[in-house]
């Protein structure tokens, strides 16, 4: 990763810098290759309108950006995530098979929670710089921390930038995990025969890892969207009992998950109540949360002053620079709601045509899969819980990772939705 600040070095802040990443160089050989492989012709659809609508827009809010180079970065990336969008809803199931991906995400999850079990067991970074991990200390400024009687206990970062980003991660390797214990064909799982045990248990095993290296990460809304998702699939096939055939096999696999995972929060509660106690206070002295209503509010004023096109693309940060006087440099920051965000730097206009296009995303889902599958309710349980992250943070739109989790999401719907749901059986 290469960044470029666009202001002194001394007030050095990454929402008002360039960055170029080693991924950005993955996606432009997929689109260089994309472009020689594919005959081009553009298919009519209702979220490509929309989609290209808002990008009009915010091209068009460049205009009144004040930071120009800053806008125009940020309206790079917007198209860099556009293209991306498009390759993979047109890729997916086809130059990628759907169970080697689920099986990458999985096993990423894995590595990626062994290094949070580390951290937080030792209370700082593990020198990976080379794979991304940030440089971790209790004492450092902007470090994210839970706040207890008996000091600060350091968050888990795996080696993403954030808690929050590496929680959304291990959020969706738990939830790929899912997919193949519960729903792949029999012959792509352990099996529970008798003889058998060892693999199913290899699983549950490898599962319980996954899920205390998530659970380090003490991210609020990750946490709290993976138990209402864990509640939530069952809690809807009972309901709609009638709809769905239900395999003894799957009967107990999810009694197993859930016995399972019960007992891995009981067991981590116990070890970390100080830690657990403390996320659960939701105050207004708690400056996560005193902040997020503080950024909130200039957001919802701002979209209200600057209706049209609103600030420009990329101008919340450099806007903040310009009109507060925050003690600390890292406390700039873009608002902690995408939407608020988008609203805020394109104008009501530009996140009205931002949420008819998601919108329209997932009413073609809904509409051509009938959620008929398990299959179909369980992606829908993960795409609604990953755009509900950002109700509560900004890193889906600001941050590399994050960018690349919702515009993988989005163009995941729609590639199942276009195969529809007779060619379901031929994911995994």
């Amino acid at each position: 990763m290469k960044s470029w600040p666009l202001e002194s070095l001394a007030n050095f802040n990454e929402w008002t810098s360039a960055f170029f990443y080693g991924t950005d160089i993955v996606m432009l050989l997929l689109f260089a290759l994309w472009a020689l492989r594919v005959k081009w012709n553009f298919k009519f659809s209702v979220s490509n309108v929309f989609l290209f609508v808002f990008l009009l827009i915010a091209s068009l809010s460049l205009i009144v950006a004040e930071n120009k180079f800053l806008g125009l970065f940020r309206l790079v990336k917007l198209v860099e995530f556009t293209a991306l969008f498009l390759y993979l809803k047109s890729a997916l199931g086809k130059i990628f098979n759907f169970s080697n991906i689920f099986t990458a995400i999985f096993f990423s999850g894995l590595f990626q929670a062994f290094i949070a079990i580390t951290q937080a067991l030792s209370q700082r970074s593990l020198g990976l710089k080379w794979l991304g991990e940030s440089v971790l200390s209790t004492n450092f400024n902007g470090v994210a921390v839970v706040a207890t009687e008996g000091g600060k206990f350091l968050r888990s970062y795996g080696t993403f930038p954030h808690p929050n980003v590496f929680a959304a991660w291990l959020f969706i390797s738990i939830f790929a995990f899912y997919f193949w214990y519960l729903l792949s064909p029999p012959r792509n799982r352990p099996s529970l025969r008798r003889g058998s045990e060892k693999g199913h248990w290899i699983a549950l095993i490898a599962y319980a890892f996954l899920l205390v290296g998530f659970l380090f990460s003490f991210s609020r809304v990750a946490i709290g969207l993976w138990i209402v998702g864990l509640a939530a699939g069952p809690l809807w096939v009972l309901l709609k009992r009638k709809k769905y055939k239900l395999e003894s096999v799957f009967k107990k696999r999810m009694t197993n998950l859930l016995a399972v995972s019960s007992m891995i929060v009981v067991i981590f509660s116990f070890f970390y109540w100080p830690q657990v106690e403390s996320r659960f206070n939701l105050s207004t002295d708690n400056p996560a949360i005193s902040e997020r209503i503080f950024y909130n509010k200039i957001a919802s004023d701002t979209m209200l002053s600057r209706s049209i096109l609103g600030l420009g693309v990329g101008q919340f940060v450099w806007s903040a620079f310009a009109d507060l006087k925050l003690n600390e440099n890292y406390l700039y920051q873009p608002v902690h709601n995408i939407y608020l965000l988008v609203a805020s730097e394109n104008g009501i206009i530009g996140i009205a045509v931002f949420l008819t296009f998601i919108f329209a995303v997932f009413a073609d889902y809904i509409k051509k899969t009938g959620l008929a599958t398990l299959r179909n309710l369980y992606f829908m349980i993960v795409a609604v819980s990953i755009l509900s992250m950002g109700l509560f943070d900004h890193f889906l739109w600001t941050i590399q990772q994050g960018q690349i989790i919702l515009w993988s999401m989005l163009a995941l719907l729609v590639n199942l939705a276009d195969r529809q749901q007779s060619n379901y059986g031929k994911l995994f």
